[in-house]
């Protein structure tokens, strides 16, 4: 990792979280590691779960992605694309080994 321990530190203060230690590298690359997430789907949290457990509302991924409001994105063509999308990657995020 690039930080400074002090500037390290500062960032998990601010935003209270743990940064590792060292560069985290995935086994076979993100693509394997995607492949085999969607391969397990059953094991990949629905965004239901996703939305309840981070306190997140149409209106917020609406904002994330820069739809109008949160009905344009509930009406979007693309809402299912982005969901599936949005689940693999907290998928991949939560599931990383530090």
């Amino acid at each position: 990792m690039n930080l400074s321990e002090e500037k390290r530190k500062e960032l998990e203060k601010k935003h209270n979280i743990k940064l590792p230690d060292k560069d985290i590298i995935l086994e076979g690359g993100i693509n394997a590691h995607l492949k085999q997430a969607i391969n397990h789907e059953h094991h990949v949290k629905p965004m239901k779960e996703i939305k309840k457990e981070l306190g997140l509302k149409d209106a917020d991924i609406a904002t994330m992605f820069g739809y109008a409001n949160a009905n344009s994105y509930r009406t979007s063509k693309a809402k299912e694309k982005m969901q599936k999308g949005l689940e693999l990657f907290y998928h991949l995020a939560t599931h990383r080994q530090f």
